[in-house]
């Protein structure tokens, strides 16, 4: 009897045995298959213009945005003229931006040449991507119409159409300047749009006597941008803003 349960425990520590290598093998086969298919990092790094009017001058600001396939530890962008500024996460870890703020838009343009993006990812490897802004602007979108729809409860504008644009946005933004309404890309030949309660883009709900700032803006792509990468290729932002009441 006691040989008997001899036997049967080694069996057990045997079969123990065997499945925790076979376990092992299995994590380390598993491993190695993840291994295989990571994806190599790549980065995307685009410096824009931004164009409006202000008391009747027209006025610029330069706009940062970094992308990336994967998380990023931290990211800066050095100007031409060797001036560096941090960007930061905005959203997830794959995106960072430097937006401008109202007192940075000037009546002088941004500086032409290279700008160079550099930051690191994972344990702090490090990355260089290079965009270059050659000065290409576009006009404003003028507003030929701006009302609301009681009838379905809408906001309706139109515009003429700008020569060099590739696609239009239409926004709204609340008293504080928060953008309260984010509309889809229009083509460039579109010249009208309605927002109501069931357009997508909004994050609030509006009420009657809502005071927002609708900004419309024409956007002009990189040389080379294509149908799949445009939202990082881009070389001028002009957009034109006007006020509108909800409900009235």
């Amino acid at each position: 009897m006691k040989n008997l349960f001899l036997t049967i425990s080694n069996r057990k520590i045997t079969f123990t045995f065997i499945f925790l290598l076979i376990s092992a093998g299995l994590i380390f086969n598993s491993c190695k298959e993840e291994k295989q298919i990571d994806i190599a990092f790549e980065a995307y790094g685009d410096m824009f213009i931004q164009k409006k009017t202000v008391d009747d001058e027209v006025v610029y600001a330069p706009y940062y945005y970094l992308f990336a396939n994967s998380s990023m530890n931290s990211a800066s962008v050095e100007t031409p003229s060797g001036e560096s500024m941090a960007l930061e996460p905005f959203e997830y870890l794959t995106t960072y931006i430097n937006e401008p703020g109202e007192d940075e838009f000037t009546t002088s343009m941004a500086e032409l040449g290279s700008y160079h993006f550099t930051g690191t990812y994972e344990d702090n490897k490090p990355f260089d991507i290079t965009d270059i802004f050659d000065g290409r602007v576009i006009g404003f979108p003028q507003i030929d119409s701006l009302a609301y729809d009681e009838s379905d409860y809408s906001v309706y504008v139109s515009w003429e159409l700008v020569g060099g644009a590739d696609i239009y946005k239409v926004k709204l933004a609340n008293a504080a300047g928060n953008i309260v309404f984010n509309g889809a890309e229009l083509t460039s030949e579109s010249n009208a749009f309605k927002i109501n309660l069931d357009t997508e883009g909004w994050t609030i709900t509006p009420y009657t006597g809502d005071v927002f700032t609708l900004q419309l803006h024409a956007f002009a792509f990189d040389g080379d941008a294509g149908d799949d990468d445009w939202y990082y290729n881009i070389e001028c932002d002009s957009y034109t803003e006007a006020q509108v009441v909800w409900g009235e």
